[in-house]
């Protein structure tokens, strides 16, 4: 099947259907969605994609007269979209049983005062979604010096639930690499490298192997470290972080664990930490604490 090729001049381009099938499109200035979801669909196909400059590829906005737009079995495999203002996919309602696969996109320096950018979103109840192969890299926002700089690699929202990211990247972003409130999520072999927080967690989670790299300040007023723990203040219990394998290198001392707000256990297997001396293995903030200290199955880190 040849290519379809299209110049979307800033608008959507496909309103998709129950069991449609999108295959082989070459897509430039994409508007809100090059497909977009605005009624309850199942069984969506989208395969084969590439995108060159706009706003998002896949967004899931019900249409006016309807109250949800929620997709079943959306299944996405094999895209690559740059220079994108705000995401490369949002999905809502609730949106169960999809997978993202093989999915690489970058985002450009988004300025506008609603734009916050975001690779990958999850919001509303979505839940049930594998991630797998997927590469965010650039998606920041610019703000004033004194404002918070947000932008992520992937996020998810309180109320989602049963997320699967597995192999997965997230570079350069101007908040968190992974960005997660779901609960009932696993991290399968990911790596999150220069963004502001690589691993930005508000929910227990569970993670195979987990590598963060050189985080950086890329602006604004958010803390820089490799975990932003982000537990709940007053819990009766503490938020779990387990992880069997963490490798930490940075060139400067950021906090490996940020602890906010309230108690967080961390449990942690084996581990590969390269980090300069004195840098921070636990930071309290705002009344974060770590009740026992972080757990090591082996020796801990000397920093």
């Amino acid at each position: 099947m040849d290519a379809i090729h299209i110049a979307a001049g800033g608008q959507p381009v496909y309103y998709v259907r129950s069991r449609g099938v999108y295959r082989g499109v070459r897509a430039r200035d994409v508007g809100n969605g090059l497909f977009v979801v605005r009624e309850p669909v199942r069984d969506v196909q989208i395969s084969n994609i590439r995108v060159d400059g706009g706003y998002r590829v896949i967004e899931n906005t019900a249409a006016p007269e309807l109250v949800n737009a929620g997709s079943t079995g959306l299944h996405v495999r094999g895209a690559r979209a740059t220079g994108l203002v705000r995401s490369f996919a949002r999905i809502r309602y609730d949106s169960s049983h999809g997978t993202i696969q093989d999915v690489s996109a970058s985002g450009t320096l988004a300025t506008g005062s609603t734009d916050l950018p975001v690779g990958i979103a999850f919001a509303d109840t979505a839940h049930d979604f594998r991630i797998e192969r997927c590469f965010m890299r650039g998606f920041q926002w610019q703000r004033k010096d004194k404002q918070y700089w947000n932008g992520d690699g992937f996020s998810t929202e309180r109320g989602n639930a049963r997320f699967l990211f597995r192999q997965c990247a997230a570079w350069d972003n101007s908040d968190g690499g992974f960005d997660l409130k779901s609960t009932e999520t696993t991290l399968d072999d990911c790596v999150s490298g220069r963004n502001a927080r690589n691993f930005r967690l508000w929910s227990s989670i569970r993670a195979t192997r987990l590598i963060s790299l050189d985080p950086i300040k890329i602006g604004g007023i958010g803390d820089t470290n490799h975990f932003s723990i982000m537990a709940t203040k007053g819990a009766q219990e503490p938020l779990l972080i387990y992880i069997e394998h963490l490798t930490v290198k940075s060139d400067r001392g950021w906090p490996i664990f940020d602890v906010n707000n309230g108690p967080a256990r961390i449990i942690i297997g084996s581990h590969d930490i390269q980090v300069p001396p004195g840098t921070p293995l636990v930071r309290s903030r705002g009344g974060g604490t770590v009740p026992g200290g972080v757990s090591f199955a082996g020796t801990p880190p000397k920093l």
